[in-house]
């Protein structure tokens, strides 16, 4: 029988959708693009019959809590005070219970259900919608920056408001985060949820996945150490997917081992005889038992230089005499389960999945000591001295593990700490992040920070992964960042370009119809925040051939022509931006002057631009050529902008 991809309901990630509907305040539908340079806002997100958790909360499927009477008490909660806050750890199947309370709660028709992705400065329910006979969900895990003191009683009364539209929010939160002020607001209206049962759970899953054969394996006594740990619905999902994957039930202490995350295996190789005969000590074994496997599959020098990177941290010398009197890297490969192949190592490859299974495990039987790991492992791939395929090999390491482990702080020193020509390997992390089911919605809200920074690294890295493979996936969400990012980096950057440059060419609508409301909304103020971010994404858009092609195009519309034009006259008027306007013309005219086509139509969009008699003299220096010749491109542009001013001068009189 062939194994059937297993997909994991607990705490599924929400299914993306190409349109947003953003909402303001009173919940007024604004328009289709949630996409805003400043203000709070929230996306909706559908969740239907492709959600997995939708179908994992179907009757007949959905498994009940440990204590059953913990989720009654929810829906008396959310029938009495339209929200209801489900308190547990990610991976509890707290987000499935969610989404069968909302189904339940709203009576015998089932209500249209959505998620809530806010894009927000600090939490606030202003910009929650509140539609009637709807259904909400609203995660609130990971939050980058504490609430307001506030925001408890304002959900509170934002539950009210809902209720009486018979629409209800279930509010996801873990221990961890939700305590303080705020949250002891919303004490009466709190659940603390735990996992279903991890037996009753594999047996379902293993139903709804074409196994229902193989819950008669559940008695074997391999299994009865899980059953007695009773691990959390995500395990137990996992658990179902390694049982239905292998080919018959003689493999299934191989399932038991790697759901097991190999602890005996582990545990032998961390624990050989110390140094004795040429052996290495056993802080050194250890040592290169956890370089190997964040660089499992590197070159051994890469491992046995970040082992040794380790031990120094750690205090231990490293100078030439105490490597040369140390264990040869042979041995220190051999202690450590390491197998040469070549001039790359492995772990056992017999194995599957030993190599996360053993960061895992230290991770988890060290945690007071999560900061000098996370420091040295980041700085392996950091290391120029360290190739970059093997460089690659620690970030999406450590990437997984931060996944897996649910923390934060790796990503963010993934961030950090790949700067220079090592940022790559943060963009490529950070971009598998944005889309995780749990951390997904961290990173967002990490990215939507760094754009409005100080700091040039992190500005270039929001806009590589906004340009980039997730920007591409999520439009919309890349150009809210990719806007705030234009704020601060230089006028016409040609990293800022780039970027627009691959959205146009995947989102021409939305970019056109996004950057012509941030002209609306703020090109016309003084200055601001929002007005240099504006004026910034409106120069990286049109400074491509491709973002020309479609400000052209828009430019038919004359209220978008009039943004467009009071932008360029702005621009032309901002000390730190002539430069690069200039540039951006000068290169309008290297491609139209010649161009039988559409010469015309640009020639009078910039005459309107160069109509105030104020900014001929930036047209000056684009009109005279080296040795004093005058460029007829624009010569014809002086002539119909003075011909313009005329015209609109004589209106203005009448």
């Amino acid at each position: 029988m062939r194994p059937r991809v297993y997909e994991d309901p607990a705490d599924t990630p929400p299914s993306n959708a190409s349109e947003f509907h953003q909402y303001g305040d009173h919940s007024v539908q604004a328009v289709h693009y949630a996409v805003h340079l400043n203000g709070d806002h929230v996306q909706t997100l559908p969740i239907d019959g492709s959600d997995l958790a939708y179908r994992a909360s179907e009757d007949g499927r959905f498994v009940e809590p440990r204590d059953p009477n913990r989720l009654l008490d929810a829906a008396k909660i959310l029938e009495a005070h339209g929200v209801v806050v489900l308190c547990a750890s990610a991976g509890s199947g707290r987000r499935t219970a969610a989404v069968r309370l909302l189904r339940q709660t709203a009576g015998p028709e089932e209500p249209e259900l959505f998620d809530l992705e806010p894009e927000w400065t600090k939490p606030g329910t202003q910009c929650l919608p509140v539609r009637s006979a709807t259904g909400y969900l609203l995660d609130l895990s990971d939050l980058p920056d504490e609430p307001p003191a506030r925001f408890g009683q304002d959900l509170v009364h934002h539950g009210a408001a809902l209720r009486k539209q018979g629409s209800f929010l279930v509010v996801l939160a873990t221990p961890d985060d939700w305590q303080g002020a705020w949250a002891d607001a919303t004490g009466d209206i709190t659940v603390r949820l735990e996992s279903p049962s991890a037996r009753r759970l594999v047996e379902t899953e293993l139903g709804a996945h074409g196994h229902a054969d193989r819950v008669a394996w559940l008695t074997d006594e391999k299994l009865s150490p899980i059953w007695e740990a009773d691990p959390s619905a995500r395990d137990a999902c996992r658990l179902a997917g390694l049982i239905g994957a292998v080919s018959g039930r003689e493999q299934l202490k191989e399932a038991v081992d790697r759901f097991g995350d190999w602890h005996t295996t582990v545990e032998k190789l961390l624990n050989k005889r110390g140094a004795v005969d040429g052996n290495p000590s056993l802080l050194s074994t250890r040592v290169t038992v956890w370089a190997g496997a964040l660089l499992d599959g590197g070159r051994r020098g890469s491992l046995v230089r970040a082992s040794d990177d380790l031990l120094a941290s750690l205090g231990q010398a490293r100078g030439s005499a105490d490597v040369l009197t140390d264990a040869t890297s042979s041995r220190r490969l051999q202690a450590a389960g390491i197998e040469p192949v070549g001039d790359r190592a492995h772990h056992d490859r017999s194995c599957q999945g030993l190599p996360a299974a053993i960061l895992r495990h230290l991770w988890e039987e060290f945690p007071t000591q999560h900061d000098l790991l996370t420091r040295w492992a980041v700085g392996v791939a950091a290391n120029r001295s360290v190739p970059e395929d093997d460089a690659r090999l620690a970030s999406e390491a450590l990437l997984r593990l931060a996944v897996r482990q649910h923390d934060r702080h790796v990503l963010d020193a993934l961030a950090t700490g790949l700067t220079g020509p090592r940022r790559i390997l943060a963009v490529e992390a950070l971009t598998k992040a944005a889309t995780d089911a749990e951390l997904g919605r961290y990173v967002r809200d990490r990215l939507l920070n760094w754009a409005e920074s100080n700091n040039a690294e992190k500005i270039d890295l929001v806009v590589d992964v906004c340009g980039g493979p997730w920007g591409l996936e999520q439009p919309a969400l890349a150009l809210t960042r990719l806007g705030k990012a234009a704020g601060g980096k230089d006028f016409g950057a040609e990293k800022l370009v780039d970027a627009f440059r691959e959205l146009v060419r995947h989102a021409p609508g939305l970019v056109d119809k996004t950057v012509v409301q941030w002209l609306k909304k703020h090109g016309t103020e003084a200055s601001g925040k929002a007005h240099r971010q504006a004026l910034g994404s409106f120069l990286a858009l049109v400074s491509s051939d491709t973002g020309t092609d479609l400000v052209l195009a828009s430019a038919g519309d004359p209220s978008s022509r009039e943004h467009f034009v009071h932008a360029w006259q702005t621009l032309l008027t901002t000390n730190d931006a002539v430069e690069a306007v200039l540039n951006q013309l000068t290169r309008w005219q290297e491609r139209f002057e010649h161009d039988a086509d559409q010469r015309d139509t640009v020639t009078a969009l910039l005459a309107e631009v160069f109509a105030p008699p104020r900014l001929r003299l930036r047209l000056d220096r684009l009109l005279v050529a080296d040795g004093a010749v005058v460029r007829p491109f624009w010569r014809d542009i002086l002539g119909h902008a003075m011909q313009h001013y005329s015209l609109v001068r004589k209106a203005s009189e009448a």
